[in-house]
C-alpha cells in the first residue's frame, strides 16, 4: 500500500462524514495504530494539541508513524486549525 493510500484511508477514519460535524475531524481518536488515528493526531497537532493522545503517539507503528510526519508536514503548508470544534471555541476565547 503506498503512502497517499495510507494517507486516504486515514482520512476516511478520520474525518465524520455525516451529521453537524460533518467534514471536522470525529469527537473521538479512532482505535490505536491505525491510519485514522495517525492522522487525527497529526491534523490535531495543529487543531487542539491539547486533546492528543500520549499512548497513541507512543505505541504508532513504523507505517503509522510516515502518515502522522506526512500530516504534521502538510500542515505546514496548509492551515489545519479548524478541523476540532473544541479548538475552535479556544481560539474564539483566545485561549489556544
Amino acid at each position: 500500500m503506498t503512502l497517499k493510500e495510507k494517507v486516504a484511508q486515514g482520512l476516511s477514519e478520520a474525518i465524520a462524514t455525516r451529521g453537524k460535524n460533518k467534514g471536522m475531524l470525529k469527537s473521538k481518536c479512532p482505535k490505536m495504530d491505525s491510519y485514522g488515528s495517525a492522522v487525527w493526531q497529526g491534523i490535531m497537532f495543529y487543531s487542539n494539541p491539547h486533546k492528543m493522545g500520549i499512548g497513541h503517539m507512543i505505541f504508532m507503528s513504523k507505517e503509522c508513524k510516515e502518515v502522522y510526519q506526512y500530516i504534521k508536514d502538510a500542515g505546514e503548508i496548509i492551515d489545519l486549525s479548524t478541523f476540532d470544534r473544541d479548538g475552535n471555541v479556544l481560539r474564539d476565547l483566545r485561549l489556544l
